[in-house]
């Protein structure tokens, strides 16, 4: 996968993380905050991983 799709990935994470954990928190199921949580961890670090793998470019023309 490209750059743009693990940062796509990261946001559908995100957009699906926020209202887990808003869902989570207001109805008091620890569950459903829990995975919430994951997935904004998880978000959080593609781009984190993004910025120290290499890109594969060769820095060739």
């Amino acid at each position: 996968m490209n750059e743009l799709r693990w940062l796509l990935l990261a946001l559908m994470l995100f957009l699906v993380a926020l209202p887990a954990l808003s869902a989570g928190t207001e109805t008091d199921v620890p569950p459903l905050w829990w995975s919430g949580l994951a997935l904004v961890t998880a978000a959080g670090l593609i781009p984190v991983a993004l910025r120290y793998t290499p890109s594969g470019d060769d820095g060739e023309d």
